[in-house]
């Protein structure tokens, strides 16, 4: 069979969503439009009519779109998926106003996720993330980004690294990139000989299975002087930077993302105009995370203001047990629409697209040959409804790499 023999067949689609800047007006759609996937790649996406011509593999699969929209798979460059134990309590406790700092200093918080989690072995880990990436990957998400930072000791951490890379061996669950994040919670002892050990042990042990670095740079969390020791250092180890920035006050972590050219600065509900233009002039991505800043009712996603400023901009579910359990890519893409100043159409390039560039991924996000093959079936034939929706049912099937995932209209 010729390795450019068509494997699997999308027909019949109302509106193909490409997010291809090349299809001109966002976020390029194509109307009564087909995809064609040789494996895992995308052999053409356009007009049914320009199927023609193209080698079909003897058992292809054929998939009726029954005029329902298709769009890219989102790609979820922020969260910290992998974790143990419950926080309900401390959601009730913030809903009666318990502030932020206040459920942090009596034990709370990140700390008391750290205490459920850092025990685990990796087949724990993995078993209770599970159930939350198969719910990731049923509303749409194909690439989801799993920190680590529920560990503190190094072993622990490793451990979560570990268990995100076996989640993404698992072809029914979104494919996975691994963010290590040893500046998170606060260590009971002596933070500088923590830090330390992350500079001198834990990147090197890290830079084996893990594509980033990230770091909480925030007042009460780690210093800008202290995340940028650590940025510093994991260059020569091949990690990228990523950073939480300016979330819960104005930090200095915007800043600090752009002087290190980071591949993302993530929440940013604190940073000034100032700091989005430096963020946009380094190409670092500015990474939205609209349902943490809607449970923590703190300032709004600068959303409009990132664009203004001439950032890329993406959006991310920040999936935690804490301040957003959520696994939703078309809710966050709803109140990036709500609540950060976005239109549907830069909210859907956001989730996309957006998120691809947050991860430093050019082979995702946009429906064009060439690309991975991973697409969301719509259960509806407007794609528009993904954010008017607010958290509905938008999302019908699922192919990730060319193969489908759970089911679908299929004829043979």
């Amino acid at each position: 069979m010729s390795p450019d023999a068509i494997t699997l067949l999308v027909r019949n689609v109302g509106e193909l969503v490409t997010c291809d800047p090349a299809r001109g007006e966002a976020p390029g759609v194509v109307r009564g439009a087909a995809v064609a996937a040789a494996g895992e790649r995308i052999a053409y996406a356009g007009d049914e009519s320009g199927l023609r011509g193209l080698a079909m593999a003897d058992g292809v699969v054929e998939v009726d779109a029954a005029g329902m929209a298709v769009v890219p798979g989102f790609v979820d460059c922020h969260t910290h998926a992998v974790w143990l134990g419950d926080r309900a309590e401390e959601y009730a406790r913030r809903a009666a106003g318990a502030g932020y700092e206040e459920i942090a200093a009596a034990g709370g918080g990140i700390a008391a996720t750290i205490a459920a989690t850092a025990p685990a072995d990796t087949a724990t880990l993995v078993a209770a993330a599970r159930p939350r990436l198969a719910r990731m990957i049923a509303a749409g998400t194909t690439t989801v980004e799993i920190k680590t930072g529920y560990g503190l000791a190094l072993d622990a951490e490793l451990r979560q690294l570990d268990a995100t890379a076996a989640l993404g061996d698992d072809p029914s669950l979104p494919a996975t990139v691994a963010t290590y994040l040893p500046l998170h919670g606060v260590p009971p002892g002596d933070r500088r000989s923590f830090l330390d050990e992350v500079c001198d042990v834990g990147l090197r042990q890290a830079g084996a299975r893990a594509r980033f670095v990230d770091a909480f740079c925030e007042a009460g969390a780690w210093t800008v002087a202290e995340c940028e020791r650590m940025l510093t250092a994991a260059a020569s180890h091949g990690l990228r930077p990523k950073l939480h920035a300016d979330q819960r006050s104005h930090s200095g972590g915007a800043m600090l993302a752009a002087r290190h050219h980071a591949v993302s600065a993530d929440h940013l509900e604190h940073a000034t105009d100032a700091d989005l233009q430096a963020l946009a002039a380094a190409g670092t991505v500015g990474v939205l995370l609209p349902g943490a800043a809607l449970v923590l009712g703190g300032p709004p996603p600068p959303g409009r203001r990132l664009l203004e400023a001439g950032a890329t901009v993406a959006i991310a579910t920040d999936c935690n047990p804490g301040t957003c359990w959520s696994e939703s890519m078309p809710l966050m893409v709803s109140l990036a629409v709500a609540t950060s100043g976005l239109t549907p159409a830069q909210a859907l390039l956001a989730a996309t697209r957006g998120g691809a560039a947050g991860l430093a991924l050019d082979d995702r996000g946009v429906l064009r040959a060439g690309m991975r093959c991973d697409l969301a079936l719509l259960s509806t034939s407007r794609w528009l409804d993904i954010a008017y929706h607010l958290g509905g049912p938008v999302v019908a099937a699922v192919i990730r790499g060319g193969r489908m995932v759970g089911p679908a209209p299929v004829t043979a």
